[in-house]
């Protein structure tokens, strides 16, 4: 039978969106820079996509995760809807709580989360790993660094889930949105009512300038939290759950277990085949040329991750099959490129390979789940299958705190 021929991607395609590969080939092959509205230019080659990332000077980050003409309308932006000097002010300050030794610092943490998180799952039986075991680790990670009292934890979980999944939608109309602003806005007048307890965490960062940084408003601090909810937790959770989903599904797993070595480059290729972020934004403020298409000032270029992860060009023949031998998986564009690519990518790499590779250590002889099937999660931004099934078959006793630092080591 001859296969239907796919039409290029749109981002406002409903069908595109839960299922963009072969839309996003036929981009690549027809029409590497197509206008898909009065506003919107795809990016679809690996190339472009690069160029336009590093080029901070003809493309703004403002409207950056919306495909429309209107733009959110905060009174300060996210670091990711922002452009220098004011991002490479911001940038400074949280590379101090996303520095090596600080991350590093992090892992017992980590571990004790991991622990805590295997502890709920059986020694043997079919489970749904994503809602079982993945999707608490980013959040407890993302809200001890960031300083959230625990108390928030579970409610803020829900709402930023929520926020996240209705990307490109206004979230200012949302009723989760007022709801976060309340509850980082209580945060934020409670910590700097009492500058005495100072302590090592982002909430301090931003809450209390160090010499020769400036003072920010509660609003603006609360801003900037919002955005690393969702930067640091759902694509963390999107990477963890699809690399273990193909590992399943290549039947991988039992090999990485055996050979942990192979571990660090599966996590590179997972990145790569599946990109937890599927696109960004960015707003043509001058007029250019992209991919020898005249892009005016006034649009704006959806620039595909997917697509530039996927790219024949770049990628060669195999680029859309899942290669854990991989040599050259770490080029990938899944954590950006530039003066925006992402702060917490050593975090969400440290997380992924820690949680799968203690994972592996209590389930070596894990594999896929009958209810195993690959179908997308709502939502425009993020790529990870609803459900990871998952059948256990355990070997090993329970997991222990001092087994997932170890690991970490």
């Amino acid at each position: 039978m001859t296969k239907k021929k796919a039409t290029p991607f749109t981002p406002h395609d409903a069908g595109h969106v839960a299922d963009p590969d072969d839309a996003l080939e036929a981009a690549r092959r027809e029409c590497p820079v197509s206008q898909v509205s009065d506003v919107l230019f795809v990016v679809a080659a690996d190339t472009d996509v690069r160029a336009m990332f590093k080029d901070s000077a003809v493309l703004s980050n403002r409207g950056n995760f919306t495909i429309g003409r209107e733009d959110r309308d905060h009174a300060f932006s996210g670091i990711t809807n922002l452009d220098p000097p004011v991002h490479t002010e911001l940038r400074s300050r949280l590379l101090r709580s996303m520095a090596p030794k600080k991350l590093r610092s992090l892992a017992p943490h980590v571990a004790r989360v991991i622990a805590k998180a295997l502890d709920g799952l059986p020694t043997s039986g079919e489970v749904e790993l994503h809602k079982d075991y993945i999707a608490h680790i980013p959040s407890a990670v993302t809200y001890s660094m960031i300083g959230l009292p625990e108390k928030h934890w579970s409610e803020v979980e829900v709402l930023a889930d929520a926020l996240v999944e209705a990307v490109p939608a206004p979230e200012t109309s949302m009723p989760e949105y007022d709801r976060l602003m309340e509850i980082m806005g209580q945060v934020v007048r409670g910590r700097r009512d009492h500058p005495e307890q100072r302590r090592d965490d982002v909430l301090d960062n931003l809450c209390f300038a160090a010499p020769g940084e400036r003072e920010m408003a509660d609003l603006e601090v609360v801003m900037h939290l919002r955005q690393l909810f969702a930067a640091a937790t759902d694509t963390t959770r999107a990477l963890i759950a699809n690399c273990i989903y193909r590992l399943l599904e290549h039947g991988d797993w039992a090999r990485i277990a055996a050979d942990r070595s192979l571990l660090k480059n599966a996590i590179e290729e997972s990145l790569r085949f599946d990109s937890p972020a599927q696109f960004m934004t960015r707003s043509v403020v001058q007029d250019t040329v992209i991919g020898e298409c005249p892009v005016s000032a006034g649009h704006k270029a959806y620039l595909s991750i997917q697509s530039a992860n996927h790219d024949e060009a770049s990628w060669g023949s195999t680029a859309r099959q899942f290669d854990i031998t991989r040599q050259v998986a770490v080029q990938h564009v899944a954590f950006g490129r530039g003066i925006h690519s992402c702060l917490g990518a050593p975090l969400a790499r440290m997380e992924a390979y820690m949680a799968i590779d203690i994972l592996m250590d209590h389930y070596p002889r894990m594999a896929a789940g009958r209810r195993a099937t690959w179908e997308k999660c709502d939502g425009l931004l993020l790529r990870r299958p609803k459900e990871v099934w998952a059948r256990l078959t355990g070997e090993t006793p329970a997991a222990t705190a001092t087994d997932a630092e170890q690991a970490s080591e």
